[in-house]
C-alpha cells in the first residue's frame, strides 16, 4: 500500500488534512482531519448573560466573525422575542453583504484562482496576473470597510447588539458605499466571467444534497426561519436537528453531518443550485449564461459559485443604502423583560448553512449548539476526494490524485477554524486486510455474509467461505440466500459491523484481499449493483455506514464449479486469519 502526502494543504483557512489511502488499485480509504482543537464555545457560554453570549460566540471564528455575530443575535432575539426595527434588519443586512465579499474575493482571487492558472500562490501569480490579484484585494478591503462601519472593527466588532446598534453609520457613510459598490460592478463583470468560464476539471461528478437558508419571498438572501433543501424539503429553524444529525468519527475534532444517512453540501453552490432562479438584475442574467449541468454535481463550481454571489452583493449594496437613506431617524435599542426561552437562528455564512440555537433559563445561558458550515461539508469533501482518487487511479494517472484532492478540498473553502492543511495518498501497507479485520472483530463479533453466483467459478468465493465459517461453527455468519429471506436481518446485526465477503473485480493479480467501506461502493457503478438489493432491502443507513467489504481479486468469473487455485488460496489465509 502507498501514502502520497501534502503534509500541509495551504491557502485554506485553519489546520487539517485529507488523506487517501491505496491499495493497489483500489482506493480503500479516505479521511478528512480537523486538527484545530474544539473551541468549547458551546460551554463556555452557559451561565453567561445573553449579552455576553452575543460578545462570547462569535469568537468560535474569527474569519466569518459577522455571520456567527448575526446568528446569534437571531438566536437570542427569537429566544428572548425582541423584535428588530426594519433599519436594524437591513443594516444587518448590508453588514453580512461586507463580510460576504471579503470572503468570497480572498478565496476566489488570492486563494484559489492560482490553482488554475498554474501556480503556487497568489504571489507567484502577480507578477503575470498582477490586476486580477488587485481585483481580489480591492474588494476584500472594500468588504472589510463595511464590516468595520457596523461592527466597530473588522474582526469580532461589539457594535452589533440584542436589539439594534450601539452606532449608526452616518449618511455620509451610506453614500461612500453604495457609490463605491456601483465603482466596481465593471470590476465585478470581470470576476463573474473569469470564474464562471475557467476550465473546471470534470472529475469528480457525483450528485449530491444541498441545503441552505430559504429566505423567503421567493428572493436570494443569505438567511431566512427555515432550512430548504434540493430535493424541495423545508424545516422550521427550531427543527433543524431533523435535518443536521451530527456524530463523531475517530480522526477528526470537527462533528459531521448526514442527512437520511447521506452527506450533503452547503456554501455558494449549494445556494446557487437551490435559489439560483430567483437571482434579479445582473446576476440572474450571469446565472442564466452560465449555469448548467456541471454545476449541479461537480464541488469545483463552488469558485464559479462565489464570484455570482460577489456580483449579488455588489448589487444588493446600493439598493441596502437606498433602503437605509430612507429613514430619518435612527432606532433605539429594543429592551426586552424575557428571563426564559429558547431560540435558533439561521444565517448563510461565506462557506454555507450556519445554525445557532441558544436556551436561555432565569436570565442566563442554558444551552448552546453551534453547528458550522465546514462540519457539515466534511462528508461531502471525503466522498469527492473518494471519487477524484479511484476515478484518477483507474485511469492510471495516481501521479494527480494528491493536486486534485487538494483542489476540492480548497474548492469547498473550509473554515476549519470554527469546525484544512494537509493531503496525503497512502498506500496500504502489505495484507492491510488483516489488521483492519482485527480492528473490527476484537472490537464486537460483526456479521458476516457471503455474497455471489455459485454458478459463476471464482464468484462463487463468497459463498463457499461463508459456508465454510458457518461449519466451522462461527456465528453471525450468512449467505446471500439467507439474507433475502431474512427479514429480521437489521435485528441480528443491530450495532454489529456487516462484512460482505465477495470477489470484486479491482483490476489486481487474481487472489488479492482487499478490505474496505459499503459506501465506496455506491460511488462505483462497477461494483455497485450486486448489493443494492441488500443496501435497499435488509440495511439501514446507519449499519451502511458500518459495513465492509472483504474482497478477493477473481480470476475469472465465467460460468463454471471451478474456483481458481489462487482465490482458493485467499480463502485460507481468510480462515487462517479469523481462527488465530
Amino acid at each position: 500500500m502507498k501514502t502520497i502526502t501534502i503534509e500541509h494543504l495551504t491557502r485554506v483557512e485553519g489546520n487539517g488534512g485529507i488523506s487517501a489511502t491505496i491499495d493497489g488499485k483500489v482506493v480503500t480509504d479516505v479521511k478528512f482531519n480537523i486538527f484545530e482543537g474544539p473551541r468549547l464555545i458551546e460551554r463556555l457560554t452557559v451561565g453567561r448573560t445573553p449579552e455576553e453570549d452575543v460578545s462570547i460566540s462569535p469568537r468560535i471564528c474569527a474569519i466569518c466573525t459577522l455571520s456567527h455575530k448575526n446568528a446569534v443575535l437571531r438566536a437570542i432575539e427569537n429566544a428572548l422575542s425582541v423584535k428588530v426595527s426594519p433599519k436594524v434588519y437591513y443594516s444587518r443586512e448590508m453588514m453580512h453583504m461586507g463580510e460576504m465579499i471579503e470572503s468570497h474575493s480572498l478565496h476566489t482571487f488570492i486563494l484559489a484562482l492560482a490553482d488554475y492558472l498554474g501556480y503556487p500562490n497568489a504571489i507567484a501569480m502577480a507578477a503575470n496576473y498582477g490586476f486580477e490579484v488587485k481585483i481580489g484585494l480591492e474588494m476584500k478591503n472594500f468588504g472589510n470597510h463595511i464590516m468595520k462601519t457596523y461592527s466597530g472593527r473588522f474582526i469580532h466588532g461589539e457594535n452589533p447588539i440584542i436589539g439594534g446598534f450601539g452606532k449608526f453609520p452616518s449618511r455620509e457613510e451610506l453614500i461612500w458605499i453604495k457609490n463605491r459598490a456601483q465603482q466596481f460592478m465593471p470590476f465585478v463583470f470581470k470576476a463573474v466571467k473569469l470564474f464562471c468560464e475557467l476550465d473546471y476539471p470534470t472529475i469528480p461528478e457525483s450528485d449530491t444534497l444541498y441545503a441552505c437558508c430559504e429566505p423567503g419571498n421567493n428572493k436570494y438572501g443569505f438567511w431566512g426561519e427555515e432550512i430548504l433543501l434540493s430535493t424541495g424539503e423545508k424545516f422550521k429553524r427550531d427543527d433543524y436537528k431533523s435535518f443536521n444529525n451530527e456524530f463523531v468519527v475517530s480522526h477528526s475534532y470537527a462533528k459531521r453531518s448526514r442527512y437520511n444517512g447521506k452527506p450533503f453540501s452547503v456554501g455558494a453552490l449549494a445556494r446557487v443550485n437551490v435559489l439560483g432562479e430567483r437571482l434579479e438584475g445582473n446576476a440572474g442574467e450571469m446565472y442564466k449564461k452560465y449555469f448548467n449541468e456541471h454545476w449541479k454535481k461537480n464541488p469545483l463550481y463552488h469558485n464559479a459559485a462565489q464570484a455570482l454571489e460577489i456580483m449579488y452583493c455588489f448589487e444588493r449594496i446600493p439598493q441596502l443604502a437606498d433602503i437605509l437613506l430612507g429613514y430619518e431617524e435612527n432606532p433605539p435599542v429594543i429592551s426586552y423583560t424575557t428571563k426564559n426561552g429558547a431560540g435558533t437562528g439561521l444565517v448563510e455564512a461565506p462557506r454555507g448553512l450556519l445554525v445557532h440555537h441558544h436556551e436561555i433559563e432565569d436570565g442566563l445561558v442554558k444551552y448552546v449548539d453551534i453547528i458550522t458550515p465546514t462540519a457539515m461539508n466534511c462528508e461531502d469533501i471525503e466522498r469527492y476526494c473518494h471519487i477524484a482518487a479511484q476515478e484518477l487511479l483507474d485511469k492510471g494517472k495516481e501521479e494527480e490524485i494528491k493536486a486534485r484532492m487538494d483542489l476540492i478540498v480548497r474548492a469547498f473553502d473550509p473554515c476549519i477554524s470554527c469546525s484544512a492543511h494537509a493531503a496525503q495518498v497512502e498506500q496500504a501497507q502489505q495484507e492491510a486486510w488483516k489488521d483492519r479485520l482485527t480492528e473490527i472483530t476484537t472490537q464486537t463479533a460483526p456479521v458476516f455474509i457471503g455474497v455471489g453466483n455459485d454458478e459463476r467459478s471464482d464468484d462463487r468465493i463468497g459463498l463457499k467461505l461463508a459456508s465454510v465459517l458457518k461449519e466451522s461453527g462461527m456465528a453471525n455468519v450468512f449467505l446471500e440466500s439467507d439474507i433475502q429471506a431474512d427479514t429480521a436481518l437489521q435485528e441480528r446485526a443491530q450495532d454489529r459491523p456487516i462484512i460482505f465477503i465477495d470477489a470484486v473485480n479491482f483490476g489486481e493479480r487474481a487472489g488479492k484481499i482487499t478490505m474496505f467501506p459499503v459506501e465506496y461502493i455506491l460511488n462505483n457503478a462497477a461494483l455497485s449493483h450486486k448489493f443494492i438489493p441488500f443496501l435497499s432491502g435488509q440495511i439501514h443507513n446507519e449499519q451502511i455506514k458500518n459495513s465492509f467489504v472483504l474482497g478477493i481479486q477473481p480470476q475469472s468469473t465465467d460460468f463454471g464449479q471451478n474456483i481458481s487455485p489462487q482465490v482458493l488460496d485467499a480463502m485460507d489465509k481468510i480462515i487462517d486469519h479469523l481462527k488465530n
